[in-house]
């Protein structure tokens, strides 16, 4: 028998929808490009100037992560460690005022009035998840448990950790849950912790490619049509080959 590689792993069994995680960076909030900026910004004070790296590397990977990159894309002699705090407070200056995407904070809301969890996993600190979801008015609907960051997990995504922990936050089977994500990494981690998944399109790149990635795509929530949430919930809600957009 031919064995599914975890990108390609097709997620559970289309039934009643309970649960619904949410990303954060790109997905709930716009931050995705204060992330370019703050990885220039750090390289430079390290006197790389110029510095990139493609959105792969960057989008929906914890802070450690990037800062293992750069190590070993640069001649920057720091401890990946001690780089990736240099990170995280160079991004948090320019990110605290960051607007949410236009209809997510009404999404979560009409989601968790029709009897949907939530949880929010992001590869942001737990502090950031915190901040984010009392400015978004929402910190109602997310359990302190159901918060789960960077600081969570041992593995990052593309590993399914953070997912499945946020379903065993809100009680929910894998197979009950969608999750919204904008990237490459946060949907082969859905992918592999067998859940579906709708593709935030509004901040991504690499479109075409990630759409393959995704059980659905969505561009702007207040594309999504009335009842949507409930029909979740019933299970009477297309969600394979959606395209809101």
């Amino acid at each position: 028998m031919n064995q599914m590689h975890p990108e390609t792993e097709t997620p559970a069994t289309p039934g009643p929808v309970r649960a619904v995680l949410f990303d954060l960076d790109g997905t709930l909030i716009d931050t995705e490009s204060q992330t370019d900026r703050a990885i220039a910004a750090v390289a430079r004070r390290h006197g790389v100037v110029r510095f990139t790296l493609p959105p792969a590397q960057t989008r929906g990977v914890r802070w450690i992560e990037v800062a293992e990159t750069m190590r070993r894309t640069t001649a920057i002699a720091q401890s990946a460690e001690a780089l990736a705090g240099e990170l995280i407070d160079e991004w948090l200056v320019s990110v605290r005022d960051a607007p949410g995407l236009p209809g997510a904070s009404e999404a979560c809301i009409a989601a968790a009035a029709s009897g949907l969890r939530l949880a929010v996993v992001s590869s942001s600190p737990r502090s950031v998840i915190d901040h984010f979801v009392e400015k978004l008015g929402i910190s109602g609907f997310v359990a302190s448990e159901a918060r789960i960051g960077a600081d969570s997990v041992r593995h990052g995504k593309p590993h399914p950790e953070g997912f499945l922990l946020g379903a065993s936050a809100v009680g929910a089977s894998p197979g009950q849950c969608l999750v919204f994500e904008d990237s490459r990494a946060g949907l082969l981690a859905a992918r592999a912790a067998g859940m579906r998944s709708m593709f935030i399109t509004c901040c991504a790149d690499e479109i075409e490619e990630k759409r393959q990635l995704a059980t659905g795509m969505l561009t702007d929530y207040r594309r999504l049509p009335p009842g949507f949430w409930n029909a979740l919930m019933s299970g009477t809600a297309t969600i394979a080959g959606a395209d809101f957009s």
